[in-house]
């Protein structure tokens, strides 16, 4: 009797040990070996969507798209796609026209299973909405102890998740090729209590890459070539990026670039912090950017100031190797509370390199 509970103690804590390792398995998989199913789930339509967070769409399976005949554009054509990459970001360069690589990116997203919730194809960006991802860990992960436990009770190891992919696609110089950036959103959902809400998390790197290669893959390339190449891709040495008082009185964010590669540098840190853009002009180097208390961050920074706003984000050159972002209240209220604003919204902007 005396071994038999030393053998149950062992049991379970070495039980305690493997669950608590659950997610290590899965961080371990290789770039392209990695399976992404978005999929519906009737089983959570109670979940309780905080205010600054749009419900996450429940339908939709992941289904292969193996070809796609939008305008006679075709998958299986081999496409050069080469993978960008400075200190902070990684991106597409494209030989294709950006109206292409514009229905290209619909499909890809539709193949996922994922509803268009945003498209402006004159400023080059598209949203989908938030889709549940399948977060079941497979058997071979689990190990077996943990694989038999899961069959047996009916459970599954992971909480919901759920998704939201931005792409934005820049023009060149060269009207055959375009520049693509991938962004992805997170969502996941925590028990309170009896309540279960969403609350936004961290991101999932090795997702957005893993979706970044998939779409090299459905816009033409190898994906073997398509795997070395952003596996190739290596980081540069950062560089700081400042917030400073202006003589107005607003923050100013400068950059150590010069004016292209700053306004270049805006727009993704944008992206990254799913900032709501009405428009945008490369030449003028100005970001029109809708801030709203219903939407991320921004609702925590906008508890002063009235629902909806709209700012204007100019890239002056300052140097040959600095430039700058100023805040433009559009309304030229100049009030306290939006001066406040402009330093938190830079400061958030900041973290992002």
């Amino acid at each position: 009797m005396k071994y038999i509970k030393h053998l149950v103690v062992i049991f379970i804590a070495s039980l305690i040990t493997s669950c608590s390792m659950v997610s290590d398995p899965i961080k371990k998989v290789g770039l392209g070996g990695r399976v992404v199913n978005y999929q519906g789930d009737d089983t959570i339509d109670s979940l309780v969507i905080p205010p600054d967070l749009t419900k996450p769409n429940l339908q939709g399976l992941f289904v292969e798209n193996l070809g796609v005949t939008d305008k006679g554009y075709k998958v299986t054509e081999v496409k050069n796609v080469e993978v960008k990459r400075d200190a902070y970001r990684r991106w597409l360069l494209v030989d294709m026209p950006p109206r292409e690589v514009w229905s290209l990116s619909k499909e890809f997203f539709r193949s996922f299973g994922f509803n268009i919730e945003k498209e402006n194809q004159k400023i080059g960006i598209l949203e989908t909405d938030y889709l549940e991802i399948d977060t079941k860990v497979p058997d071979k992960s689990l190990g077996a102890i943990r694989a038999m436990l899961s069959k047996t009770l009916k459970t599954q190891y992971g909480l919901p998740i759920a998704d939201k992919y931005r792409i934005r696609i820049e023009s060149l110089d060269d009207p055959n090729q375009s520049e693509v950036y991938l962004t992805l959103t997170s969502i996941g959902e925590v028990v309170k209590g009896e309540q279960r809400l969403w609350q936004s998390r961290e991101k999932d790197v090795e997702l957005e890459t893993e979706m970044l290669l998939n779409l090299m893959v459905f816009l033409g390339s190898d994906r073997s070539e398509a795997i070395n190449k952003i596996q190739a891709s290596n980081e540069r040495p950062e560089s700081p990026v400042s917030v400073v008082k202006s003589e107005s009185g607003y923050a100013t964010l400068v950059f150590p670039y010069n004016k292209k590669q700053a306004w270049s540098y805006l727009g993704w840190a944008l992206d990254e912090l799913y900032v709501d853009i009405e428009d945008r002009d490369a030449i003028d180097g100005s970001y029109y950017i809708k801030v709203t208390d219903e939407k991320g961050f921004f609702s925590k920074l906008l508890s002063t100031v009235s629902p909806t706003q709209t700012y204007q984000l100019i890239v002056k050159q300052l140097d040959e190797s600095h430039s700058q972002v100023i805040f433009v209240d559009l309304s030229e209220e100049n009030e306290q509370d939006t001066i406040d604003y402009s330093f938190d919204f830079f400061n958030q902007l900041a973290t992002k390199f």
